[in-house]
C-alpha cells in the first residue's frame, strides 16, 4: 500500500466514543450516610476576609521586624514591594538575520497582581508577584510554605516585603509551636529553642520586664542622671547621689503621679469636680478608697475566672500551650480568658464591634452614675471632702491619723499641681526628693524629752518649747 494509504488507514484506527444507554447512566441512590466533609483550610472565613488586604495593613505597624539581611534592591527597586524571586529587568539587542543590525531592547519579568490566601493569618493578601514565583508557590503548597521555607536561597528571593511577611507569620502561635517541635525533633537544645522561638508566655514576660525597666529609668530624676554621666557644667549644680530612702521615694513617686493624674481626669470627665486642680486634690485624698476598690475588682475578676474555667479547662489550656507546671492556675485561667476573648472578637468581626457590645452590657450599671441626682450627690460629697482636707491642719476634732493623712495628701496634691505646670512626672519626682532633703520640724514630744534632759543639767530649754508650740499649725506640716 502506498504511504498515503498507510497514513490514512492509521488515522482511521482512532478509538471510538463509547455510547451508553439511558439505563446504564441512571443515578443510583444509597441509604448509607455520606462521608464526612473535610474542612478546607484554604476556604475563606464566613462573611469574607475582614479589613484591608494590602501588605501594609496586614503587617502590624508597630511590629519590630529585624533588618533584611540582604538589603533593598537598588537596580530594580519595584522588587522591594512584591515577590519577584530575584527576577529583574534585562537588557539586550535584537539582531537582524540579514544585516546583523543590533537594536537595543529590554525584557521585563511577567509581574501580575494576585490575591493569595494565608492559612496562618486567615486573610487574603494582595501582592505583586511574578509568574515564576507563583509556579513555585503552587508546587510547594501555598503562600505560607513558600514564605517559611528554611533555605538561604529562599530568603534571598523573598526581598524586603517577603521578609516582613515571613516575620509576621512567625509571630503566630501555631507557627511558633510548629517550629519549636521541628527544632526539638532535630535535637536543638531547649535554651536555643526558647531564645529563637519563644512562647506567648515568654513574650508576655519579656514585655513586662521591658516595661518595668523603662519605668525604672523614667523614675530616676534627670539631674541625678546628669550627675552620674558627668553632664553637668558646674559642680554646684550636680545633685549628690541618692540615698536609699530617696531612691524609695523616687520609685514610688512616679506611679503615684500617673495614677493621680488619670483619676483627676476621670473625676473631671464625670463632672464630679469643677477644675483639674480639684480633681488632683481629690485623687490624693481618696487614694486609699481607690486602692481598695481596685483590689476588690481584682478579686471579683479572679472569682469570675474560677467559676468560668474549671480544673479540666485549666489542664486543657496547659496542654494546648505547653505551659510549665510551676505556672499558677490563676495565670493559666487568665490565658484561657484572653483566648476566649480573642475568639469573641473574631466572631464579632472587629475589636470595635466587640467593644460596643461590652459597653452596651455595662450600660445598665453606668446609668446609676449618669443620673443627675446621683451625680449632684457625688459632687457635693467630693467637694466637702476637699474642703475638709484643706482645713485639716486647724481642725482639732479630727482623729490624729486621719488629720496627718489629709495634711500630707494636700501637700502632695499641691506639689503635683505645681509639677504638672512645670515638667510633669520628672518634676514631681525631683520635688519629692527635694522635700525629703529639707530639715524636718522636731515634734513636741521629742522637744519635750530634750528639754527635760537639759533641765536636769541646769540649762533652760523650755523657751524653745514654748516658741515652737506657739507657731501656727500650718508651719508644722511634717510633725
Amino acid at each position: 500500500m502506498a504511504p498515503r494509504g498507510q497514513l490514512l488507514s492509521r488515522s482511521l484506527d482512532t478509538p471510538r466514543l463509547v455510547v451508553r444507554t439511558s439505563q446504564a447512566t441512571q443515578r443510583t441512590y444509597s441509604t448509607a450516610e455520606p462521608a464526612p466533609i473535610v474542612k478546607n483550610p484554604l476556604k475563606p472565613r464566613k462573611g469574607g476576609d475582614l479589613g484591608s488586604h494590602l501588605p501594609k495593613h496586614v503587617i502590624p505597624a508597630d511590629a519590630y521586624i529585624p533588618a533584611y539581611p540582604y538589603g533593598d534592591h537598588t537596580l530594580f527597586k519595584q522588587a522591594n514591594h512584591g515577590l519577584y524571586g530575584l527576577q529583574m529587568i534585562h537588557f539586550g539587542n535584537n539582531v537582524s538575520e540579514k544585516t546583523n543590525t543590533k537594536t537595543r531592547r529590554y525584557w521585563k519579568p511577567n509581574v501580575i497582581k494576585k490575591s493569595l490566601y494565608s492559612v496562618a493569618l486567615k486573610k487574603r493578601i494582595k501582592l505583586r508577584i511574578t509568574s515564576q514565583v507563583l509556579k513555585t508557590m503552587d508546587r510547594e503548597g501555598g503562600l505560607d510554605r513558600y514564605l517559611l521555607r528554611d533555605n538561604e536561597n529562599r530568603v534571598k528571593e523573598l526581598g524586603p516585603l517577603g521578609w516582613a511577611l515571613r516575620w509576621t507569620l512567625m509571630q503566630r502561635p501555631e507557627i511558633r509551636d510548629k517550629m519549636r517541635a521541628e527544632a526539638a525533633a532535630l535535637g536543638v537544645d531547649q535554651a536555643t529553642i526558647d531564645a529563637q522561638w519563644p512562647t506567648q508566655q515568654m513574650l508576655a514576660e519579656q514585655r513586662t520586664s521591658a516595661r518595668s525597666l523603662v519605668k525604672a529609668s523614667e523614675l530616676i530624676p534627670q539631674a541625678y542622671e546628669e550627675a552620674e554621666e558627668g553632664g553637668g557644667e558646674e559642680d554646684d549644680k550636680i545633685i549628690s547621689p541618692l540615698t536609699k530612702r530617696e531612691k524609695l521615694v523616687a520609685h514610688a513617686a512616679g506611679p503615684e503621679y500617673d495614677k493621680a493624674i488619670k483619676a483627676a481626669q476621670r473625676y473631671l470627665g464625670r463632672e464630679n469636680v469643677e477644675t483639674e486642680e480639684d480633681g488632683i486634690k481629690l485623687a490624693f485624698i481618696r487614694e486609699k478608697e481607690r486602692k481598695m476598690a481596685a483590689e476588690s475588682l481584682k478579686q471579683k475578676f479572679a472569682d469570675r475566672l474560677k467559676d468560668q474555667f474549671s480544673d479540666h479547662d485549666v489542664a486543657e489550656t496547659r496542654k494546648r500551650f505547653n505551659l510549665p507546671a510551676e505556672l499558677p492556675d490563676e495565670k493559666v485561667r487568665t490565658i484561657a480568658y484572653n483566648q476566649s476573648r480573642r475568639q469573641q472578637i473574631e466572631e464579632m468581626g472587629s475589636y470595635d464591634a466587640w467593644r460596643d457590645k461590652m459597653d452596651a452590657e455595662k450600660l445598665s450599671s453606668r446609668q446609676i452614675r449618669q443620673n443627675p441626682q446621683t451625680q449632684a450627690e457625688y459632687r457635693e460629697e467630693y467637694m466637702a471632702a476637699i474642703a475638709e482636707a484643706e482645713g485639716a491642719a486647724t481642725n482639732e476634732s479630727l482623729p490624729h491619723d486621719k488629720r496627718r493623712f489629709l495634711e500630707y495628701a494636700i501637700i502632695k496634691a499641691n506639689i503635683a499641681i505645681k509639677a504638672k505646670n512645670s515638667g510633669g512626672k520628672i518634676a514631681y519626682i525631683n520635688m519629692m526628693i527635694e522635700r525629703t532633703r529639707q530639715p524636718k520640724n522636731v515634734s513636741l514630744r521629742t522637744l519635750s524629752r530634750k528639754a527635760a534632759a537639759q533641765q536636769e543639767d541646769g540649762s533652760d530649754a523650755w523657751a524653745s518649747l514654748v516658741q515652737v508650740s506657739s507657731k501656727h499649725p500650718e508651719g508644722r506640716q511634717n510633725m
